[in-house]
């Protein structure tokens, strides 16, 4: 059988035994008041644990408190065998102190053994009296005691089992969705999209609630796969009113303002991110539980580079710790710095790349060359770099040769039409004098 500690971090290949030395090394967040476990405890269950160990893996300093966290939650809200003696070994080995693990686990043990051995008796008895009715009832507790115990795979297979229990639509779309959600805390983004396909499919019509937790979990999948415009699109159309949503605790009105604010940035122009998400009353209300997305936002917006520049470093200095974001934070903040480029060399013909070096953060001159290479090279900007002066220059397209480049593009395409044309001729008389020579 799969357990979480052996799937949790198939997305990114990261495995839940990677040992201490291999973890990547990520200094504390530099946002002000921030408090791992007041962080922490805006999630729960597996979503926690999972953000827990993400942090533990991955930041030093912040190791020891995170697998407590970890282990805490283990202990009192799961029968997590596994997950729980491999936290307690890590914590040994980073405190030199010895968790007694073996009282909790024969413990659990027996409630498991026992819990199953019932569960599965009523499953025999339901299907015995052909009961679809007890027979899905047996079905949701046999998946619950599954996720209890980690083993995410199973509880998926068993819901998908228990599609042919159900007696209607909308009894297929909740083990759907379900499916969904243990994807999305496992971080299978491919998986919850597809278990959403699914739910719209026998539910085409959802009530709100439904309607509401589907647009969340597509855009945290887009979000998790880098599809940033998708992403922002499904994000910026929610609503903070929606409790029951952010009830399960596996998702928060901050990751919302995270993932609007850092897609947005990614994908938007500088007027979008005005009207789509600064000028949006509906995501403002996210951006209020997040004042830092705010604040970069706006900065963005004005033209105020250096200062959104150095905002953007402390979010994502939070953001390598979150499993969803953590993955794309390098290519979000290449991607928003090339868009920061772009609009700072937007009013210019030339450009001093010393000053400009300094104005964009960089750390040399030299750093900005190669990114101002790699940027002409993929089209991304349309300019020649003078190194003999240290100018950036555009450039510009005379009106009357972009008139000249039209009509030459025009005439090779009448031409080829021509030539197209001429063939076809030659080719219906070639076979016209065929046929004449076959009835001769």
């Amino acid at each position: 059988m799969s357990s979480i500690s052996s799937v949790m971090y198939a997305a990114t290949g990261q495995h839940f035994g990677t040992s201490l030395a291999r973890s990547a090394s990520i200094p504390e967040p530099s946002l002000l008041e921030f408090n791992l476990r007041s962080y922490l405890s805006e999630y729960t269950g597996y979503a926690k644990i999972r953000r827990a160990i993400y942090v533990g893996e991955r930041c030093p300093t912040l190791s020891i408190e995170s697998y407590s966290i970890a282990f805490e939650e283990l202990e009192e809200k799961t029968y997590d065998t596994t997950t729980y003696k491999h936290i307690a070994k890590l914590l040994e080995q980073l405190t030199g102190e010895r968790r007694d693990t073996d009282e909790w686990e024969r413990r659990v043990s027996k409630q498991v053994k026992e819990q199953d051995t019932e569960i599965r008796g009523k499953l025999e008895r339901a299907k015995k009296q052909v009961s679809k009715k007890d027979t899905l009832q047996a079905q949701w507790e046999l998946v619950r005691l599954q996720q209890q115990r980690g083993l995410m795979d199973e509880s998926v297979r068993a819901l998908q089992d228990g599609r042919t229990s159900c007696g209607g639509m909308a009894e297929q779309a909740e083990l759907h969705m379900e499916a969904a959600r243990v994807s999305q805390v496992m971080g299978r983004w491919l998986q919850v999209a597809t278990y959403i396909q699914r739910t719209e499919s026998v539910l085409p019509d959802p009530d709100e609630t439904v309607r509401a937790e589907l647009a969340v979990l597509r855009a945290q999948s887009d979000f998790g796969d880098g599809k940033w415009s998708a992403a922002v699109t499904g994000l910026r159309v929610l609503s903070i009113d929606t409790a029951s949503v952010f009830a399960r605790k596996t998702v928060t009105p901050r990751d919302i303002a995270l993932y609007g604010t850092l897609a947005g940035l990614a994908a938007l122009d500088r007027d979008q991110v005005k009207q789509q998400l600064l000028d949006n009353v509906q995501f403002g209300q996210f951006l209020d539980r997040m004042p830092e997305c705010q604040a970069l936002l706006q900065s963005y917006y004005d033209s105020k580079y250096d200062d959104a520049l150095n905002q953007l470093t402390r979010i994502l200095s939070f953001c390598h710790l979150d499993p969803v974001i953590g993955p794309h934070a390098s290519a979000l903040k290449q991607r928003i710095r090339d868009n920061i480029v772009v609009l700072y060399i937007q009013p210019f013909v030339s450009v001093r790349m010393a000053s400009m070096a300094t104005a964009l953060c960089f750390g040399s001159t030299a750093q900005l060359e190669d990114t101002l290479v790699r940027m002409i090279d993929s089209g991304l900007i349309h300019a020649r770099i003078d190194g003999t002066t240290g100018f950036l220059i555009k450039h510009t397209v005379n009106a009357r040769d972009a008139a000249l480049s039209r009509v030459e593009t025009m005439h090779r395409a009448f031409a080829q039409q021509a030539e197209l044309m001429t063939a076809r001729i030659q080719y219906l008389e070639e076979e016209s004098v065929r046929k004449r020579g076959a009835r001769a």
